[in-house]
């Protein structure tokens, strides 16, 4: 059985993973229709992977025969909900939206439609990610997390790696107005009185959410927030630099230290999740996830028999992007329910605003 798809949204992520994936399991998905907001865009790609459907409003598309719908654009929750309303089955990029209440409707409405909701997290499916999982549920006693995350601006790396299609012909006033929307849909998770720091809510998102996923994945939810900050760094224009530094309370034996950097002047992908325990420490190395089948590799240090003993673990070559478009045939076909789904996104969520919330906290008491 093929699942007929159409994918809302042609940017970089669907022309760099999720197109060429669908394309690439042809066998189990069958792309019907593209929409974008581009004219350009939609006319080039449906030309170069053959695909008859070409949209420029995501409400005609889902007049479309489709099983499924991917809701690759920067705002999925009017799209996604949208969808869920005609009976299709849905997948969303990270961040699921933009606040608790969309996530609300969105959860709620695919419950009330019979269709499968997931969320984009393909670190959840990676297989370095999967076999370290193993180990630290074997470690026990006084233990430390850390999630570090330091990367630069991902343009060069996609310029030089893939041939993507831009157009510029877009309406300005169109990305204007919804760079508005955004931002109200953002303000309204966060308060406007927390207006200082909605860069700063909107990178967790998009950017560091795949680093709250695997900690969540990983090692559940933390009971507290006991301190974070946000801290400025040199720009690169147009982009702002931007660092947060966080300290998680996960009970008496295990602490986690969070810190995340953006868009600094080291242009690779420095990424890694690690547990320090009394006899072990395992540390997770993530690839620049623009480099496709690059492994994640799990690094064991330990002592033995009085030698120092340190195991490289490359678990597989196999593209998580991949088996997360796997996973969710198997969801839709099988009637499974998403490792990532609408429930798992929404915590992500609230994880990010009680970030912003002791970020807001910290700043008004050193003033």
């Amino acid at each position: 059985m093929k699942i007929r798809v159409g994918v809302v949204g042609c940017g970089l992520i669907a022309q760099i993973a999720h197109l060429p994936y669908l394309q690439e399991l042809s066998h189990l998905f069958e792309v019907s229709a593209l929409c974008d907001i581009s004219p350009g865009l939609v006319d080039r790609l449906c030309r170069r992977y053959n695909v008859p459907g070409r949209y420029l409003d995501y409400r005609q598309l889902l007049e479309h025969d489709l099983d499924a719908v991917f809701v690759l654009t920067r705002d999925h929750a009017p799209v996604a909900i949208a969808a869920a309303e005609r009976g299709k089955h849905v997948f969303v990029e990270k961040p699921m939206c933009f606040n608790l209440a969309q996530a609300d409707e969105m959860i709620n409405c695919a419950r009330q439609h019979g269709v499968k909701l997931m969320v984009g997290y393909m670190k959840r499916y990676d297989p370095g990610f999967e076999r370290a999982q193993e180990i630290f549920q074997k470690m026990e006693g006084e233990r430390l997390i850390r999630v570090h995350s330091s990367v630069g601006s991902p343009s060069r790396v996609t310029q030089e790696m893939y041939d993507l299609i831009r157009t510029s012909d877009v309406p300005e006033g169109e990305l204007a107005a919804a760079k508005a929307r955004d931002d109200a849909s953002l303000l309204e998770a966060i308060g406007r009185e927390r207006a200082e720091l909605l860069s700063t809510y909107s990178l967790l998102l998009h950017l560091w959410s795949h680093d709250i996923n695997i900690l969540r994945g990983a090692f559940g939810e933390p009971r507290q927030v006991r301190y974070a900050e946000v801290r400025l760094g040199t720009p690169i224009p147009p982009l702002p630099a931007l660092q947060v530094l966080a300290v998680l309370d996960y009970g008496p034996d295990v602490a986690c230290m969070w810190e995340t950097r953006a868009f600094v002047a080291n242009e690779w992908w420095d990424e890694e999740l690690a547990l320090f325990g009394n006899e072990r420490t395992v540390k997770v190395r993530f690839p620049n996830p623009y480099v496709k089948n690059a492994p994640t590799i799990v690094r064991v240090e330990e002592t033995l028999g009085g030698a120092m003993i340190q195991q490289e673990i490359i678990a597989s070559y196999d593209e998580a992007y991949k088996r997360e478009l796997k996973h969710f045939y198997d969801c839709v076909v099988n009637d499974v329910e998403p490792l990532t789904d609408g429930e798992d996104g929404k915590k992500d969520l609230e994880f990010a605003i009680r970030i912003i919330h002791k970020c807001s906290a910290t700043t008004d008491s050193s003033d």
